[in-house]
């Protein structure tokens, strides 16, 4: 009966150190993207609010590209820098 309960808990203490270990090589949620996926942070030109590249709104004058997060603040960036 001894042996059994020995063989158990060497099993169970088996288990727990694959657990952690796998705990220690697999990333955090949020943190496995690849460098494709990496998200690149740009400014809005009206707020100054960070936000993700991909989803930006642009608008490109004298030749320089301006960022947006939304319709609403490019279009009041517009409308402050009409010439």
């Amino acid at each position: 009966m001894a042996s059994i309960l020995r063989i158990l808990i060497i099993a169970f203490l088996f288990y727990l150190a694959v657990w952690v270990i796998r705990g220690l090589v697999r990333p955090a949620k949020g943190r496995g993207e690849t460098d494709d996926e990496a998200k690149e942070l740009v400014s809005d030109s009206l707020t100054g609010v960070f936000f993700d590249k991909r989803k930006a709104l642009t608008v490109l004058r004298d030749g320089e590209i301006h960022y947006f997060a939304s319709a609403e603040t490019r279009d009041a960036w517009l409308r402050q820098n009409s010439n």
